[in-house]
């Protein structure tokens, strides 16, 4: 079914105009969910309620997509792969977990498919320049840019201030920017 028709399917006939929208991509969208969540933590279950979450968000937010800013298929792209990392983070918060290696590398590689070759080795370069810094401050930086916590949580988490955790944060993007400049201008 081409893109205009589904759309006036989800608009006059709901029910019929989202199955037909499941069948065409539900095989797509559940493959960029597995991609973020890895099966030693996350159950099928898990993985199908994102399905369902990204569908559900789609229909619901029907108003706000734009053909002309890309596809049906890249738009449930999207929101598939924000269902998940969504998920990703509450579980890891839930667990006071850090997916260090394993999540951020993966996404890692993942965005080198959906962005460009430049800005995905300058976020090579970031995650190799945060696995260079010494304990909490790794933990910090990837506790508040990653998985969104506030400098309180971060506090509570790694029993520090919360003017300790601001100042390390603060130490450290201002290294953080030194080591990029410095990749920036190296050959």
């Amino acid at each position: 079914m081409q893109e205009q028709e589904l759309l006036e399917a989800l608009m006059h006939t709901p029910e019929a105009g989202l199955s037909a929208l499941m069948n065409q991509y539900a095989g797509l969208v559940r493959a960029v969910v597995r991609r973020r969540l890895s099966a030693d933590v996350f159950c099928s279950a898990d993985v199908e309620g994102c399905v369902a979450d990204t569908f559900s968000e789609f229909y619901l937010e029907l108003d706000r997509y734009a053909s002309e800013k890309g596809s049906i298929r890249s738009y449930l792209c999207v929101i598939a792969r924000n269902k998940a990392l969504d998920l990703l983070r509450r579980r890891y918060r839930e667990r006071n977990l850090l997916p260090l290696d394993e999540a951020l590398v993966r996404e890692t590689a993942e965005d080198s498919l959906e962005c460009g070759l430049e800005e995905a080795e300058m976020r090579r370069a970031v995650l190799a320049a945060v696995k260079e810094f010494a304990e909490p401050d790794r933990e910090i930086l990837l506790r508040k840019f990653y998985l969104g916590e506030s400098s309180r949580e971060i506090a509570e988490k790694l029993t520090l201030t919360v003017s300790n955790v601001d100042t390390r944060t603060h130490r450290a993007v201002k290294m953080l920017q030194k080591k990029l400049k410095e990749w920036r201008e190296s050959p």
